[in-house]
């Protein structure tokens, strides 16, 4: 078995191998809709031309591609107001030597004398009195995909290396997908995978193979989430707050320390500035919208505005769920899936002069009802006809439930200063504070075990964070440096408290009222300073960077005296973590078509409170807490390249072409203690006898949790667009593998085994029609998961690996299809239709353990702004 496992996937390596190091894809970034001709909101400073014309990109979100050399040398007025992509280019470059040529992919800024060479149209120099507008048909955008891949250009002067492996969802996309949760909305991405239910907050993420809290961070706004409830779900937030989504894969960003060995999702919420019409100083947003699976209706509504001279912007939304069950396939419902789901949220900029700004957000949404304890799992307690028949259909099934209150909060400052003429500083500090807490009650009359949170619990997620960035750029002879340097401190409390009315009349366990042993209550504070340097000269970017992490984890006891047992290692002291995180970025603008990447990463996780505080009873074989663990570390690389190709059948198409590899190798992991405790037993084991602890002569760490040995992750991806004004295609695919040296349960198992958390490999894939002159796309998307068959019972069926491995499923498609339509123009109400399983196919889900899919949804959503 070991043999065929290792052998059986050398062709789909040496393929994705000999792919890996030949071309890739670059897709362009073009956030308006529609027509050129629409008008967005513009704010630059005065100063470089350089920084001018990088701000009017980022703000617009398109690709403009210049030589900052020729560029530094001009100076341009502030502008401030409504005006095209175009306009905006033009009014910034007409006292200046330069053309701003029109491609496909984007733009490109070209000097007067080297035009002749170009072929392309230059935008045209505008008349004093009338702006020259520009047609729709002739920019090629990628916004019709199920995702961005962000421009990466070397010769810009601003290279940003942390996008090598970045995936977003723009507003658009959002708006397209109508995803009841964080997680839907992810799914069709290369290397992401979701686990859980349908119901509220049942959902956690996975990408490249980890999916753990501490392994993908989830930030709102810059607020760090964290909730870790047992077999409950991660992400709460409403998508319909969202503006842009975005994913970054693997552990090599400089402003991510302990942990993130999958990656980071940087969620970022609306602002006035992106809703405000034309030059209008106040607006208003009203959206509807209705699916069928759930009968579920959404009501959106949002108030907006700024001072006349932009000297303050604010925003107040509101949108709220209100759904019935979540039906299967088969017709039958998710029982007590149904929710209510307030979200509000208020932002509010202060421009104080052209060079600060301060930022307020706050947002809060709550949910409440009657649902199953284990919001990730499917139906799992079910009333028997005996209850049924003795307390009525209503409460037999409320006394399986629990009554679930939820409040989820996230509040920031921030402030940023960037001084016109000083590249030496830009400066911004950011304050958070995040909360997620739960309250479950079950009936009075009946009682519950530990094991499922007692009769009652209260548990609490608080995050807070300060952080101090500055951005300096150094130009020199030799090239261009980009210094980013920063001072991080994080700090991640929980408490729980559960109440077990079958221990009123026990001091063992504080008389019913104490932590749960599973989910200690303690905080975990991180201080942390980094520096990146991006250097860049002529056509290649070197980006060496250095992060330090200061970790302490402080355990707060149990009020239970028989999980605060010093005697038998049930100690609560601090346990500090320090390291180093070394890292280096690399990219070569080989051809104007062709860019290469790579990155290799070494970093490192503390424990989390819940690994080194569980404790179990006295009496069992890992009563104690985990303060021996040692950090868990990663060696990670990613290499591939980016392409991006101009009329390639027609005039004005595109095409994009990226493949990825990527190769994760960790040591130390930290996983449950379980089955075989010493090399005496796993010697034991190995020679056919059964055996227990006992031989181990308690040499053996006692905590509950541990270190065991190595493992490897590998994943590759492919991903290929094509774009032309009236048509858009898309397919990726990607492929992750993951083994563990040994067993999880028997370190010194002499086979490999399969990482259960792998999800199958999977293809996507869409197409469609699109009419700008009319606003009108139609499309369809199609998203393809193989079966997975590998198992940790693949080498190791031993009765404790049995308790780690995951059904396997059979492979399924499903069939989504979309239409888009602005009606009216600019001036109608935007439709959004979309039919989600579209062959209602009946499916289940590897990560969600055997959990069915959801069946045929119709989506409509009507929206209009005033």
């Amino acid at each position: 078995m070991q043999n065929s496992s290792r052998q059986y996937p050398l062709q789909k390596i040496a393929f994705a191998v000999s792919l890996a190091i030949s071309i890739s894809c670059i897709s362009t970034v073009v956030q308006a809709q529609t027509t050129s001709n629409t008008a967005l909101y513009f704010t630059v400073d005065t100063g470089r031309l350089t920084q001018a014309l990088n701000t009017v990109a980022m703000q617009a979100n398109v690709s403009l591609l210049f030589d900052a050399n020729q560029t530094n040398d001009y100076q341009v007025d502030a502008l401030h107001g409504n005006y095209t992509v175009e306009q905006a280019f033009l009014i910034l470059t007409r006292k200046t030597p330069f053309q701003i040529v029109k491609k496909s992919s984007g733009y490109v800024l070209v000097n007067n004398s080297e035009f002749d060479k170009k072929v392309a149209t230059p935008l045209q120099k505008p008349d004093p009195n009338v702006m020259q507008q520009s047609l729709a048909s002739s920019i090629i955008s990628d916004q019709n995909q199920m995702y961005q891949m962000p421009t990466i250009y070397v010769q810009v002067g601003k290279v940003d290396v942390a996008q090598f492996g970045q995936s977003r969802l723009n507003q658009t996309m959002i708006n397209r997908y109508q995803a009841n949760n964080v997680a839907q909305l992810l799914d069709t991405m290369p290397g992401v995978a979701t686990a859980g239910s349908p119901r509220p907050g049942g959902q956690t993420i996975n990408i490249l193979g980890k999916g753990g809290v501490a392994d993908v961070p989830v930030t709102v706004d810059g607020a760090l989430k964290t909730f870790d409830k047992y077999r409950q779900g991660s992400v709460f937030i409403e998508p319909e707050v969202l503006k842009m989504v975005t994913v970054d894969k693997g552990p090599h960003n400089v402003e991510v320390g302990n942990g993130g060995f999958g990656g980071k999702v940087t969620l970022e919420t609306k602002d006035a500035q992106d809703l405000l019409e034309n030059d209008r100083n106040i607006g208003a947003f009203v959206k509807y919208s209705r699916f069928s699976n759930n009968q579920q209706n959404t009501y959106t509504g949002a108030v907006y505005g700024k001072s006349s001279h932009n000297l303050v912007d604010g925003l107040l939304y509101f949108t709220q769920r209100d759904s019935g069950n979540v039906k299967r396939p088969d017709g039958t419902a998710f029982l007590y899936s149904a929710q209510t789901q307030d979200t509000y949220l208020a932002k509010f900029n202060i421009h104080l002069t052209d060079e600060q700004k301060i930022s307020l957000n706050a947002m809060q949404s709550s949910h409440s009802g009657w649902e199953p304890f284990a919001a990730m799992r499917d139906q799992d307690a079910t009333p028997t006809a005996k209850d049924i028949a003795l307390y009525g259909y209503d409460e037999a099934w409320k006394r399986r439930l629990v009554f679930r209150d939820q409040k989820d909060s996230s509040y920031s400052v921030g402030y940023e200063l960037k001084p016109i003429d000083n590249p030496y500083i830009h400066f911004s500090a950011k304050a958070t504070y995040s909360q997620t807490q739960q309250h479950d009650q079950r009936l009075p009359s009946v009682s519950f075990s530990a094991s499922n949170l007692g009769d009652e619990s209260w548990v609490k997620y608080q995050n807070s964070s300060i952080k101090l960035m500055n951005t300096a750029k150094i130009e020199t002879d030799d090239g261009i440096h980009t210094v980013k340097t920063g001072i991080q401190y994080q700090n991640m409390k929980q408490n729980a408290l559960m109440l077990v009315r079958s221990y009123l009349n026990n001091p063992e366990f504080n008389y019913g009222l104490y932590q749960p042993n599973y989910m200690p209550a303690g905080d975990q504070q991180m201080y942390s300073a980094f520096i990146e340097d991006q250097y860049q000269i002529a056509s290649i970017t070197l980006a060496p960077s250095l992060r330090y992490d200061d970790i302490t984890n402080q355990g707060y006891g149990n009020i239970a005296p028989r999980y605060s047992n010093i005697s038998v290692g049930q100690n609560y002291t601090p346990k500090t973590y320090t390291g180093w995180t070394p890292r280096l970025a690399l990219a070569w603008k080989q051809a104007e078509y062709l860019t290469w990447f790579a990155n290799v990463s070494k970093t490192w996780r503390a424990p989390r409170v819940d690994e080194q505080y569980y404790t179990d009873g006295p009496s069992s074989t890992v009563p104690a807490t985990s303060l021996y663990l040692k950090p868990e570390r990663m060696l990670a690389l990613r290499f591939g390249n980016e392409a991006n190709f101009d009329d390639v059948f027609t005039k004005n198409d595109h095409l994009q072409l990226r493949l990825t590899y990527y190769h994760n190798r960790g040591s130390d992991e930290i996983f449950r203690n379980r089955s075989v405790f010493c090399k005496a037993q796993a010697d034991l084991i190995a020679s056919g006898k059964s055996t227990n602890s006992s031989v181990c002569n308690g040499d053996y760490n006692r905590g509950f949790y541990r270190n065991i040995t190595d493992y490897t992750i590998k994943s590759y991806e492919a991903e290929l667009f094509y774009n032309q004004p009236n048509f858009f295609a898309g397919l990726t695919y990607s492929y992750i593998r993951g083994q563990r040296d040994n067993s999880p349960v028997n370190p010194w198992f002499n086979q490999r085994t399969w990482i259960e958390e792998t999800p199958p490999r999977k293809a996507t894939a869409t197409m469609g029609l699109v009419l700008p002159e009319h606003q009108f796309t139609i499309g369809w998307r199609g998203v393809f998961v193989d079966a997975q068959k590998r198992s940790i019972l693949n080498t190791d069926n031993s009765i404790g690996a049995s308790g780690f491995s995951l059904p396997r499923t059979k492979g399924y498609a499903l069939h989504s299809i979309f239409m888009d339509w602005q009606l009216f123009s600019n001036k109608g109400p935007q439709l959004n239709l979309s039919i989600d399983n579209l062959f209602n196919r009946d499916y289940k889900i590897y990560l969600g353990e055997y959990m069915t899919g959801t069946g045929r949804d119709f989506k409509l959503s009507i929206s209009q702004k005033f």
